[in-house]
C-alpha cells in the first residue's frame, strides 16, 4: 500500500452521498451504518477546513423525468418506477447533521463515479488538486467507483476505512455477503490497487503535521 502525503493546497476532502436517501431510516436506500459516519466525517471536515483543504460534497440525483437514468432502468427499475433520487426532492438533500459551510463545493452526480457527467475533474484541476481523501456511502459502490476512476486519472487516493459504510449484498446465487465482509474486501482491494486506506484519526494525524 502506498504512503501518500497530504499537501493541503494540493488535497481535497471528497464526501460522497451523505444524503437523506442513504442516511434517513425511512429513505429509499438506507445504509445502516451511514449515520454512524457523521461525527467522524464532521470532525475531519473541520480539520480539513483549518488546513484550507478544498471540501467537496456529492449528491446522487437524476432529472425529474429520468432522462439521464440510462441502464439504471435495467439494473434497478424501481428507481424509474418510484421516482427516487430526483433533483429537487428531499431524497437528494444532505442529511440534517452533515456540516458544510461557505467555500465547500457541491457536485450533483448522475452515476456512481463522481467524475461521470460532472465537473469534478475540472474543479480539481482548476484548484491544482492531485490528492483525494474519500469518504461517505456506499463503500463498494459510489466511493469505490470514484476511487478507481480517480486512480485512472492519476489522482492519489486516500480512502477512509472508518469514514465509509455499506450494506449487505443479497444472495444473487453466490450467497448473502454481510456488510462487514463487503467493507473488508473493498478496503483490501483499494489498498492493493487504488490508494492508501487510512482511518479518520490517521488522516487527521497527517493533517496535524502539515503547516
Amino acid at each position: 500500500m502506498p504512503e501518500i502525503q497530504i499537501i493541503p493546497e494540493k488535497s481535497a476532502l471528497l464526501i460522497i452521498d451523505m444524503t437523506n436517501a442513504f442516511l434517513d431510516k425511512n429513505g429509499p436506500v438506507p445504509v445502516a451504518g451511514g449515520i454512524d459516519l457523521i461525527p467522524g466525517l464532521n470532525k475531519l471536515r473541520e480539520a480539513a477546513r483549518k488546513k484550507a483543504l478544498l471540501t467537496i460534497f456529492t449528491t446522487m440525483a437524476y432529472h425529474e423525468d429520468g432522462c439521464d437514468l440510462g441502464v439504471e432502468r435495467v439494473f434497478h427499475p424501481e428507481v424509474q418506477r418510484t421516482r427516487t433520487l430526483r433533483i429537487g426532492t428531499p431524497d437528494v438533500e444532505f442529511y440534517r447533521d452533515i456540516q458544510s459551510g461557505g467555500g465547500d463545493v457541491i457536485v450533483v452526480k448522475p452515476r456512481y463515479s463522481a467524475f461521470i457527467g460532472t465537473e469534478l475533474d475540472l474543479i480539481l484541476r482548476s484548484h491544482g488538486i492531485d490528492t483525494l481523501i474519500i469518504g461517505g456511502v456506499l463503500t463498494n459502490v459510489c466511493c469505490e467507483s470514484t476511487a478507481r476512476e480517480a486512480r485512472m486519472r492519476d489522482y492519489k487516493v486516500i480512502f477512509l476505512s472508518d469514514g465509509t459504510a455499506t450494506r449487505d449484498i443479497p444472495d444473487f446465487g453466490f450467497g448473502r455477503i454481510p456488510a462487514a465482509e463487503v467493507q473488508k474486501y473493498t478496503l483490501a482491494s483499494i489498498a492493493c490497487f487504488f490508494g492508501q486506506v487510512l482511518s479518520i484519526e490517521q488522516v487527521m494525524g497527517k493533517l496535524a503535521k502539515e503547516k
